[in-house]
Order: C-alpha cells, then structure tokens, then sequence
C-alpha cells in the first residue's frame, strides 16, 4: 500500500502534545507524538476526517526532535508515569515499515525505561520490528466484529490477524493495549461481541495485556452529514444525542448498559484485567464499574497503579 499524496515538512516545534481530551469528561493524560497526520486507512467513523482538510499526508522525520521533547516530559513531569503514543493523528504501524519511524522510539523507551510507548493500529504488521520490542513498548490493536471492519473499516487488517500480531509482540517481548473503540449499536451486536471477547481470550495471555479501553461511537456533527450522504445505516442506528463539546453520542443510558455488557464481559474471562472508559463521565464510569473517578488525576494515578504492577517501583 503506497502513499498517494505527500508532504514532507521540516522542524514543528511541537510534536509532542497533550491528549485533547473532552470537556467536563475523564481523560487518561496520555501524551501524543505527532511524526504523521492524516492515514492511509479508510475507517468511515474516523474523526480526523472531521478535522483535518489537507489533502496531503503530513510527515516530519526528524525523530530527534520528538525524543527531544520526550525527554523534557520525562525529566519535568515526575509526579506520574507518563504514556506517550503515535496513533493520535494516524496509524502507528500503518506506514512505519516504509517510513521506520518507530524505531528510533522504541529504542529509545527501551534504554530509558523511565515512560511507557505505545503504538496503536488496525494494520497488522510488526514484523519488522520483532528484534526491537521490549516491556516499555505497549502494542496495540483496535477491536471489532468482522463484519464492522468488513463494512466500516476499509484498507485495514482482519481481527484474527490484528490478534495474531498481538500475540506475536507478546512473545517478542512487549505488553500488549487492546482497544474497543469505537463499539456500534446496531442489530445483533451484543452477540457479535461476545463472540469477539471470547476470541481475544483464546488467541491471548491475558496476563499481559496491560490495558483494555472501551469507548463508545461518538462524532463531531461533519460526520454526521458524511454518514447520511453515505447512507451509513449502522453507524446511524442508535439514538444519538448532542453533548456539551459538540459531538454526537448515544444516549447515556444505553452508553451505561451497553459499558456494563463489555465490562462484564471482559472481567469474565480475566477479573484482573484494567479496563478503563474513553471519555466518559464520572457518573457513568460510577455506574458502569463501581470506581469512583471524579478527575483526570484519579485515572491517572490508576494508570500508574497498573504501570507499577507490571514493571515494579
């Protein structure tokens, strides 16, 4: 898969971002790396193409850069265990055998062994960097039934391929993320999901997946003209309401119920598994687990309860 357009840019003095967030919403305080904007994959829930009008794929190789800055977080930002990931504005993996971004960073989060990287994907293919993955690595594949990724998820890899690669870092050495983000409410779903769960439990030692994340579909109203030109039906099936940032979500009460299915679901097949809610509220991370999570803080310092589990300190 070859690159149609792009645009090679020099120097940005900011490739090292906090996570947006969402207002009055919890979010986890992750740290994004910006090597590349725009993707080559073709998901029609994906929120960039509500943000991003370039037409070129934008691509800064100058890594050093990056570390640069990294380093500064690291050595300035003591009061917790930070997480830095590339797969904000892109794919981690989806171009990194062309362009071998990747590299440099895990040899880098390899050596300091003072923060967490994690490289995020729906494209399959780590193999060029089996002799490099180490602990301070965390790779991770975005879930979904087949046929949602049949439908919705064009250019990228299978499920079963997804969870291949997945067990391969972990024999390579690394911990694995897995992410259930975005779900869709549509017919049938909650078996397509059950279904999908107990596949992931078969093809992994979930002993080492680190971190598990749910998050439900939700999308800025451009999206929503795309869908309905489209005549996205799934996408479209659930009761959407308009929140407070703007962006289109389904109703909280089928959010809860459709969370507390998942988190039953996931904590069947491992009780010690960390799963954590993208951009939910308080209240519904409350009715959903039990936990209280009030801030950003308060997921944060479970970030770090987990991180130490797995590395000590």
């Amino acid at each position: 898969m070859g690159l149609r357009v792009a645009e090679w840019i020099g120097e940005n003095t900011n490739l090292v971002r906090n996570c947006p967030g969402t207002k009055n919403h919890i979010c986890c305080g992750y740290k994004t790396i910006d090597l590349i904007e725009g993707c080559i994959l073709s998901c029609s829930y994906c929120i960039l193409k509500g943000y991003i009008n370039s037409p070129f794929l934008k691509i800064n190789t100058n890594v050093e850069l990056a570390i640069s800055q990294i380093r500064e977080v690291i050595n300035t930002q003591k009061d917790h265990i930070n997480r830095f990931g590339t797969g904000e504005l892109s794919d981690s993996l989806a171009l990194d055998r062309r362009l071998n971004l990747n590299r440099p960073l895990i040899e880098f989060f390899g050596q300091e062994r003072k923060a967490i990287l994690e490289l995020k994907s729906k494209w399959a293919d780590i193999s060029h960097l089996k002799g490099l993955l180490n602990p301070y690595t965390v790779i991770s594949f975005s879930l979904a039934p087949q046929h949602v990724i049949d439908s919705e998820e064009k250019r990228t890899s299978p499920v079963r391929k997804r969870l291949k690669a997945a067990r391969d870092a972990q024999r390579a050495g690394s911990y694995v993320g897995l992410h259930f983000d975005p779900v869709i409410i549509y017919d049938g779903f909650e078996r397509d999901y059950e279904e999908l769960i107990s596949e992931v439990s078969e093809a992994l030692d979930l002993k080492g997946v680190i971190w598990v994340s749910i998050g439900l579909l939700r999308f800025p109203p451009k999206l929503m003209e795309n869908f309905l030109v489209e005549g996205r039906r799934r996408l479209l099936a659930g009761e959407f309401i308009r929140g407070e940032d703007g962006k289109y979500r389904y109703l909280k009460k089928e959010r809860v119920n459709v969370y507390k299915m998942l988190y039953n679901l996931l904590k069947s097949k491992r009780d010690d598994l960390f799963i954590y809610l993208c951009m939910e509220r308080a209240d519904v991370w409350k009715a959903v687990t039990g936990i209280v999570v009030e801030s950003n803080q308060d997921l944060i310092s479970l970030f770090d309860e987990r991180i130490k589990l797995f590395y000590g300190g």
